[in-house]
């Protein structure tokens, strides 16, 4: 009899598609007769052959041992005539395609009892390893595992869904609830999105609904879920009690509505946007507001501010970034009010950006703040620059008019006693002088470098001939610098060490930091020294051995008016390592120190040698 004959008289030829599981059928000799769909697309069954039951090219045990065709289910109800409780295998094809199954089988008997064939029913274990293993590990205690269809009928649940739903385990088996229709039926819609998105990519990206409970409340949950069986559109899926989420939410607005702190949520693949009560009256508007997208925001900013923060949001977007940026709003009657807001982009699981969440805050007060500073700062830029230009002019004529009395005093007095204080008062003017042009001349320089206006004439120098030479003119006209200036050149067994440097502007960061060495030096010598530490780069050291500089008076020592020791106990401005560091950065270069205090202190400057005509 063949297969055809036996399911003609079991009426059972429509029953295969209506099975929930793989199904094939074989006659007594084991050839498939019949199958349904799901069982084809499992095992690759066509209408063009018959194969045999369990048609793979080799059959293994789980555990990776071979087996014989005449062990599986299908031979032993053949060969015993008795229902065959589960076997599980695994099973290879040639094309390097495998698959781990548990099949169950029973003989189809004919009226008079004789043997017609038999029935195998084929699970893939892994579809059915997904729920057994999330259920059985430790996640299953923290959120609700679920299998169900498409249309609302659930499969199996873990207890953690149950009890999320306020149902029990007979309930479910009983069939007495669904989830479609536990969903809040303003979800509903969100629900079937989500299925639509399985179906065609086979997962759903995890969103947020609120279920009704058995005894009528609500619970908010976090719901995601991936396509394990297509022929039946089953899913498994997952559910995340957000209710303690929430409530601690609802603690963390009330602090953030006591400091005037908004919070703001953005939906990136549907535009969705959620803000507080304090995000609505920040950007002037009502609490009872919707806004529909981020399109609602960024039309209520000042136009000249919204391309600035949409780029900045679509930045943060794109390289998962922090965004931060503060903007005017376009209202008349805000036009004074400026807002910065920060936040954060959460990615799904396969990175794509799906959610930015963050906080507004209202900064008028500090951006008022800011534009007072900044009307100070030109009040003083503009005083120094007056004053300076001022005082240069009776500075200079005084100190060549003291030069001109030095030089014209004649050689023989012919009182020593009225000519050596006279000598010794107008060096005494013109050194003050000097240091008197000195500061004018910092005051000029912080000037120009505050509004970004320090120009450069570099020239091809030789870089030992320089310092050499500075050192000379340095010992000429003064005292500490013949007493106790050092200076060490590297050995001339080669060629010149050649520069494209401003000279002018060198020698006064020389001047700056020498200066400085014997001003805090205790009266120890000061060492200028030159290196060679790679090719490319000189090294200019100037080190003293005096009382040094405290940790945290470093880090602020560059800055304009700041000095590493109290106001009047060393005299100056606090200009002249400010511009000795714009100086050197203009030159594409870097200076540093090392300090300890009560042993001395080493500036090193570094600067690239590169001649000018390159």
């Amino acid at each position: 009899m063949t297969g055809t004959d036996a399911l003609e008289m079991l009426g059972a030829r429509d029953l295969l598609e209506a099975l929930p599981h793989a199904t094939y059928v074989c006659d007594l000799h084991g050839r498939i007769v019949a199958y349904n769909a799901d069982a084809a697309e499992l095992l690759r069954l066509s209408s063009a052959s018959s194969p045999p039951y369990c048609p793979a090219d080799e059959l293994a045990t789980l555990a990776g041992a071979p087996l014989r065709r005449e062990d599986t289910a299908v031979a032993v109800a053949l060969r015993t005539g008795a229902r065959t409780s589960a076997h599980s295998y695994a099973l290879s094809w040639r094309d390097g395609r495998q698959l781990r199954v548990r099949e169950s089988a029973r003989p189809v008997l004919a009226a008079d009892g004789s043997l017609l064939g038999a029935v195998c029913v084929v699970e893939n274990l892994r579809e059915t390893a997904v729920y057994e293993a999330a259920k059985a590990g430790g996640l299953a205690q923290l959120v609700g595992i679920f299998v169900s269809d498409m249309h609302g009928e659930l499969v199996e649940a873990t207890d953690e869904y149950l009890r999320i739903l306020g149902y029990t385990r007979d309930e479910l088996e009983q069939g007495v609830f669904r989830w479609d229709r536990c969903t809040a039926p303003e979800h509903l819609m969100r629900d079937h999105q989500g299925i639509e998105e399985a179906l065609r990519t086979g997962k759903c990206r995890p969103y947020e609904k609120d279920y009704v409970r058995r005894d009528g409340s609500r619970v908010p949950v976090l719901i995601g879920y991936a396509l394990v069986r297509p022929q039946l559109n089953q899913f498994i899926g997952y559910v995340v009690d957000l209710s303690t989420r929430l409530r601690e939410l609802s603690r963390v607005n009330e602090a953030m509505r006591a400091a005037e702190t908004g919070v703001w949520d953005w939906d990136v693949r549907t535009g969705q946007a959620i803000w507080s009560d304090t995000t609505k009256t920040l950007l002037g508007m009502s609490p009872d507001y919707q806004p529909q997208d981020i399109h609602d925001f960024i039309k209520l900013l000042h136009p000249d501010d919204r391309d600035r923060v949409g780029q900045a949001l679509q930045h943060a977007i794109a390289t998962r970034s922090t965004f931060r940026c503060d903007f005017r709003l376009y209202d008349p009657e805000f036009r004074d009010r400026w807002l910065f807001s920060q936040g954060g982009v959460f990615s799904d699981y396969a990175g794509q950006a799906v959610r930015m969440s963050g906080t507004l805050v209202d900064i008028s007060a500090r951006k008022q703040a800011e534009q007072v500073l900044r009307d100070a700062i030109a009040v003083r830029d503009e005083f120094l620059s007056v004053a300076s230009h001022e005082l240069r002019t009776p500075i200079t004529s005084i100190l060549l008019r003291a030069e001109s009395l030095l030089r014209k005093l004649p050689a023989p007095s012919p009182d020593p006693a009225v000519k050596e204080p006279l000598v010794a008062a107008l060096q005494l003017i013109i050194r003050q002088a000097r240091k008197i042009d000195s500061l004018v001349g910092d005051m000029l320089d912080a000037t120009r470098l505050s509004h970004k206006r320090l120009f450069l004439e570099p020239q091809d120098a030789d870089v030992c001939e320089l310092l050499t030479t500075y050192c000379s003119q340095l010992c000429e006209h003064d005292a500490r610098a013949r007493a106790g200036l050092r200076l060490e050149l590297p050995p001339r067994d080669g060629p010149p060490v050649m520069a494209a440097w401003d000279r002018r502007r060198i020698e006064q960061v020389l001047d700056n930091l020498v200066s400085n060495a014997f001003k805090y030096g205790a009266n120890h010598p000061v060492t200028l020294r030159l290196m060679l530490p790679r090719p490319g780069t000189a090294r200019i050291e100037v080190e003293d051995h005096g009382i040094g500089i405290a940790p945290e008076a470093r880090d602020k020592l560059f800055q304009p008016f700041e000095r590493a020791h109290r106001v009047g106990s060393f005299s100056g401005l606090g200009l002249g390592l400010y511009i000795a560091r714009e100086i050197v950065h203009a030159h594409h270069g870097s200076i540093t120190l090392e300090s300890e205090p009560g042993v001395g202190t080493t500036f090193r400057v570094d600067l690239p040698l590169v001649p000018a005509t390159s």
